[in-house]
């Protein structure tokens, strides 16, 4: 019975390990997904000019429907987007009440916003003046890199418990032979 209980908690411990590589490796990618966006806030809001309304589309523009790129959008004090690059529906984005408040009193925001398709992207806000500037980029680059390596997390979890599982009958045979 103590050979079970030994095995067992080897096992259970061999899963938390898993566990915790796999939260660790998440965490992570996700705060890794919003290192472009800081750049590009902090670039875009030390600019004068941020607060120039430049709503005619350019060749910068990104399609949020369709795009993984970078984008920015600018907002002013009312949280009406007035300039970036960021379109959706051929207008600039607009992000959903109070994403720009916490900007607003703290200086930033982080946060990942949806959109009513299901795209979803690491957006951070950063106060510039009376407007606040909003960078982001798609998650989904970000959440197939975490789906690929939870599936070679998992594959390498099931091999050790495998390998636990023949060490433990082994061990079982061995033990139950007479010496």
């Amino acid at each position: 019975m103590t050979r079970i209980v030994r095995w067992s908690a080897i096992a259970v411990i061999v899963t938390a390990l898993f566990a915790s590589l796999y939260l660790v490796m998440q965490l992570i990618e996700r705060q890794g997904a919003d290192d472009a966006p800081a750049r590009l806030a902090s670039q875009i809001a030390s600019q004068p000019s941020t607060s120039d309304s430049t709503d005619a589309p350019t060749a910068d523009d990104v399609d949020l429907a369709v795009s993984d790129a970078t984008f920015f959008v600018v907002y002013d004090a009312a949280d009406h987007p007035v300039s970036g690059t960021g379109r959706l529906d051929d207008a600039l984005a607009s992000v959903p009440p109070g994403v720009l408040d916490q900007a607003r009193r703290t200086g930033t925001n982080h946060v990942t916003w949806q959109t009513a398709d299901g795209r979803r992207f690491a957006t951070v806000e950063q106060r510039a003046g009376d407007t606040v500037v909003l960078a982001g980029q798609s998650l989904a680059p970000t959440e197939r890199r975490i789906d690929q390596l939870g599936l070679l997390i998992l594959v390498a979890w099931v091999s050790v418990l495998a390998i636990v599982c023949v060490a433990f009958g082994i061990e079982r045979v061995t033990a139950a032979r007479p010496s």
